[in-house]
């Protein structure tokens, strides 16, 4: 997020947003609350994120849209810093980390283990921190490729555990899938949920991006919670 309030003069700002109605020059304030708005001429308007529903950026245009209205606003600078700051605020990324409360905990089995299966996942994390584009985040965290990577990292325990008997490791792979039933299915809900974000119209972009992020914030807490019942299958032999 920005580390301090976001302030633009505005050429045009034509804003109907519930019972207030804006139109003409102004000053555009981005703060860590809201979005802020002044005419000059008289009249002005404040925009929890909460509920900034959507918006859209255009070389000199911004759109910002709400279930109260819509604002736009026309600038020939600046607006694209006002953008960045926007989708800052209103579609913050959360703590993914707060989901692994096992790892480095004995609770969730060898440290080494879980470090190897949360692996992707933390990985995963590290990206979306590195994005600004809502676009980008959501396909930097691809849910086939992460659902390859934790099959992977289940066979290597599985194969880790039996390397000379192929039923025995089938057999391990299989109740250790079961284990982990619960995250492949919101991995599944979470790669849904990316469909309806990129077939959004920008009136709901924010919301069907949160929507994704919530999904995203379910997938991490469930990876710590399955792994903590997949580790008790592993036999002591498996090493990391």
């Amino acid at each position: 997020m920005p580390d301090e309030d976001v302030e633009f003069d505005i050429a045009s700002v034509r804003a109907e947003w519930g019972t207030v109605r804006l139109n003409g020059r102004g000053r555009l304030r981005l703060t860590s609350e809201a979005v802020l708005l002044d005419a000059t001429e008289g009249g002005s308007l404040a925009l929890p994120y909460a509920e900034v529903r959507g918006g859209a950026w255009r070389s000199a245009q911004m759109d910002i849209h709400g279930e109260p209205g819509s604002v736009t606003l026309e600038a020939n600078r600046g607006l694209q810093h006002a953008w960045v700051s926007l989708v800052s605020f209103a579609c913050p990324l959360p703590e993914l980390a707060r989901g692994h409360r096992l790892l480095g905990s004995s609770r969730g089995g060898h440290v080494d283990l879980q470090a190897k299966f949360l692996a992707p996942f933390v990985q995963a994390r590290k990206r979306l921190e590195e994005e600004a584009d809502l676009d980008a985040r959501v396909a930097t965290l691809d849910a086939r490729a992460l659902r390859e990577r934790v099959y992977a990292a289940l066979q290597g325990f599985a194969k880790d555990a039996h390397p000379a008997s192929q039923p025995d490791r089938r057999a391990l792979e299989a109740e250790l899938e079961e284990a982990l039933g619960s995250l492949f299915d919101g991995i599944s809900a979470m790669e849904s949920v990316a469909g309806h974000f990129r077939k959004a119209p920008e009136a709901i972009r924010f919301m069907a991006w949160r929507d994704w992020m919530s999904a995203v914030s379910n997938v991490f807490a469930l990876a710590d919670s399955s792994w903590a019942s997949a580790s008790r299958l592993l036999p002591r032999s498996v090493k990391p």
